[in-house]
């Protein structure tokens, strides 16, 4: 009976974690890029408790739209899993800076973003929040230094609001 959002619902960790949460009760909010995509989910799961809404998590404005329907909705969010994420390979000499700016953007500044506009809901429900990395968040992987610095600086940060939440029964979670 818990209200979870999943990021980046419609494919890969997202899709799996969203088909789980249903299965076993949960109250499922879950946005993607895609509209289609978004639409075939809900044609999957007719008379669920699912909220879907186009977004992209490197817009603020689409975040906090997000976060705001799905409290309207369901009344609440007990655990954000941000999931959203792109990758990219390239090494640095031909690496494209707007590149590594969008997975940035994506990676981390999504997760920002998100957590920001759920927090006041989760710290009043003592809820949970978690980030999806990578092994590519404790190693500086050749070939993939735009993405390692993103999941660098969201394990970082998680690592950081972790320890600010926890006198307010948060918990603070990534996993790789």
């Amino acid at each position: 009976d818990k209200v979870v959002v999943v990021t980046g619902g419609t494919d890969g960790i997202g899709k799996a974690l969203v088909d789980a949460l249903l299965a076993m009760g949960a109250k499922v909010a879950t946005c993607g890029r895609n509209h289609d995509k978004l639409y075939s989910l809900q044609a999957e799961y007719p008379s669920a408790f699912l909220h879907t809404m186009v977004a992209d998590v490197s817009s603020e404005n689409d975040c906090r739209r997000f976060m705001e329907t799905t409290i309207k909705n369901f009344g609440g969010i007990d655990i954000l899993i941000n999931n959203a994420g792109v990758s990219m390979r390239a090494i640095l000499k031909e690496a494209n800076i707007e590149v590594i700016k969008k997975v940035m953007d994506i990676n981390f500044y999504g997760i920002v973003y998100c957590t920001k506009y759920a927090l006041n809901s989760i710290i009043e429900r003592k809820g949970t929040i978690v980030g999806v990395s990578s092994i590519a968040g404790y190693r500086g992987l050749p070939g993939r230094s735009g993405y390692s610095a993103s999941k660098f600086a969201v394990q970082g940060w998680l690592e950081a609001i972790k320890t600010e939440l926890m006198a307010d029964g948060v918990h603070v979670m990534w996993v790789c």
